[in-house]
């Protein structure tokens, strides 16, 4: 049996169910032309998520009946899921068996031993023992349950008090069993990640170490001597095509000399060949700070839009918080962040959120990309960036991790898309309420992390089975939340 996926793969089951629900088709941007296509390769194979499924339920339960042909039920189920298989081509099922007493609960317990998850697929009524015991294993457990299955639903808010991993989704659509199993899918794919941070000096040991304990995340360390031998290795025909694709795709290009856009597309091709050395799914550059420029070199922006646009992360400045933010996303729903340096405007109570890198397909690889300009970079009015037209008229989360345990988290609408050349090149236009609240609680750095899509749901459920405080900017007052940094400078 196979069992290990590509990173598209693992995108297109993360993606798949929840597609119908956040964005929908309204308002779709319309290429202008012909956007450049991905890469060859989408980033490393990793091993398939191993879920522990179990059946459970008791043939004289009192609801939904009397009585229950318990094994039907499970062969009724079972049919239902064979049919959302293409949503969860990244998860391998571990056939824990049936419960149908409480004699069979120790062997299906070791059966799921090991296992990332456990999924208790709930017949009927009953289902309290089974739960505690498979909640000594310390593995995330989701129950899903069909109306009228039972009242066991009812328990679950009490063990989430007591700090038990374990999730309740009640639905009676099939196709969402890949939506509830979401967060355990990020979990574990976090475990075998690998981010790379390339600066001057190594990143934060501390940091490093409380990312690998906590999610199991690896964070390497490289420096402008790697950057500079990936340069100098890609064929200039190899650059030369990659910058006649991005100018094919362009609207208009307006500060930018075809030198600059080749050598930002040599920059890009050195990006890949990192990445694609080290097996990683995400890379952060301290892209400004090392003064590429000055180096003969170009900036890494274009290829951080590649990366970002293929399922990995391609993330500015070095910052690794951002970093991680954008990792838990794109495994947790399958679409990239647009890291970004907001600012306000009370009187229509927005942000706007702008950087000089933004993803122009942010609904996920295979989603719509967006038009593009390609400018130079804003602040130094050098080298090649995209200026991106984003979608507006759709929900937004906006987030960023802090620490190990705490996220911070917003939604909002978007609105505009201002093409004005004040601010980093591409910008998206929020409105929030009260954005004064957000002003008066701001704290841990400038940057936070904007997705496309309204992930509320998602991002409570992963971070309550990661022992992660779920804290709302905009909402809460966070002045003596503990944990927070204030720091009475501007940093990213």
């Amino acid at each position: 049996m196979d069992t290990r996926i590509t990173r598209r793969m693992f995108l297109e089951a993360a993606a798949g169910a929840a597609g119908v629900a956040a964005l929908g088709a309204a308002g779709c941007l319309t290429q202008a032309r012909t956007a450049p296509g991905p890469w060859a390769a989408a980033g490393p194979a990793r091993p398939k998520v191993r879920i522990a499924k179990v059946y459970a339920g008791r043939a004289q339960p009192g609801w939904p009946m009397a009585a229950v042909d318990v094994e039907a039920e499970r062969k009724r189920v079972e049919a239902q899921l064979a049919r959302v298989a293409p949503a969860l081509a990244d998860v391998e099922f571990i056939d824990a068996g049936l419960v149908t007493g409480d004699p069979q609960i120790a062997a299906v317990k070791e059966k799921c031993r090991g296992a990332d998850g456990v999924l208790v697929m709930q017949l009927t009524m009953g289902v309290g023992d089974l739960l505690n015991k498979l909640l000594e294993l310390d593995a995330p457990v989701v129950l899903f349950a069909e109306p009228y299955c039972g009242h066991d639903w009812h328990t679950i808010a009490s063990l989430q008090r007591e700090g038990k991993r374990i999730d309740c989704w009640a639905s009676s659509r099939f196709e969402d069993v890949a939506v509830a199993l979401r967060p355990i899918r990020a979990i574990a794919r976090l475990k075998t990640a690998k981010v790379l941070h390339l600066s001057q000096g190594d990143a934060n040991a501390p940091y490093v170490k409380l990312v690998k304990d906590k999610f199991g995340t690896e964070i390497k360390s490289l420096h402008l001597e790697d950057l500079d031998a990936a340069y100098k290795a890609v064929a200039p025909a190899a650059a030369q095509a990659e910058a006649d694709d991005w100018v094919r795709g362009a609207e208009k290009i307006v500060e930018p000399t075809p030198q600059d856009i080749l050598k930002a597309s040599r920059m890009a091709l050195a990006l890949k060949a990192i990445v694609d050395a080290e097996q990683a799914d995400a890379i952060t550059i301290n892209c400004l700070g090392m003064g590429l420029i000055g180096r003969g070199m170009g900036y890494p922006c274009l290829g951080f839009v590649r990366l970002n646009n293929m399922g990995l992360g391609g993330v500015c400045e070095a910052d690794l918080k951002s970093t991680m933010t954008h990792l838990i996303f794109t495994f947790l729903v399958g679409r990239p962040g647009f890291v970004t340096d907001p600012c306000f405007d009370y009187s229509n109570n927005t942000i706007i959120h702008a950087h000089c890198v933004g993803a122009t397909q942010m609904e996920g690889p295979d989603g719509p990309a967006a038009p593009y300009i390609i400018r130079s970079h804003l602040e130094d009015n050098r080298g090649a960036v995209l200026q991106v037209k984003m979608r507006t008229g759709v929900p937004v989360s906006m987030a960023r991790l802090i620490g190990d345990d705490i996220m911070l988290f917003s939604t909002g609408q978007a609105v505009d898309s201002p093409l004005v050349d004040r601010g980093c090149r591409t910008k998206v236009t929020v409105r929030v309420d009260h954005p004064e609240k957000y002003l008066e609680n701001w704290s841990c750095g400038l940057h936070r992390v904007i997705f496309y899509g309204d992930h509320t749901r998602q991002v409570q459920r992963f971070c309550r089975f990661m022992k992660i405080r779920f804290v709302r900017e905009g909402a809460e007052d966070l002045r003596d939340v503990p944990g927070l940094e204030w720091v009475p400078r501007i940093h990213a």
